[in-house]
């Protein structure tokens, strides 16, 4: 398993290799890593906050909605997102979720997915 402080860049990495952009990185270095990604078109971004001590806190992944995205990724995810849409998005970014979780459970967690859209109820 990957040394405690080279999970968060792991991670972020199935984002990264994606063309997500870094907006920042915070860590205390003694008790959890965030990192705040932004997809390309700049209407998506995620935060990924992973704990550095072994005491068997949640992995938390926020996906979040920053207005409309593009026509280009899908018709559905072109409107407003309410949670139903984000609930679309969650399963277009399956695969980087599903590495997420895999290290996750590989360090003894469990991987929280938390989402909010644009919509007026989400």
């Amino acid at each position: 398993m990957a040394r405690p402080l080279a999970l968060p860049e792991q991670a972020t990495g199935a984002f990264e290799k994606g063309g997500w952009q870094v907006l920042f990185r915070l860590s205390d270095g003694k008790r959890v890593s965030s990192t705040t990604l932004l997809h390309p078109s700049e209407r998506l971004q995620v935060t990924l906050q992973i704990p550095f001590e072994e005491d068997g806190s949640d992995w938390m992944l926020w996906l979040e909605a920053c207005g409309e995205m593009p026509a280009s990724l899908s018709g559905a995810l072109a409107q407003p997102m309410t949670l139903r849409t984000m609930l679309d998005v969650a399963r277009w970014l399956q695969g980087p979720i599903e590495e997420i979780e895999a290290m996750a459970l590989a360090s003894g967690t469990q991987l929280v997915l938390q989402l909010a859209g644009s919509g007026p109820n989400s």
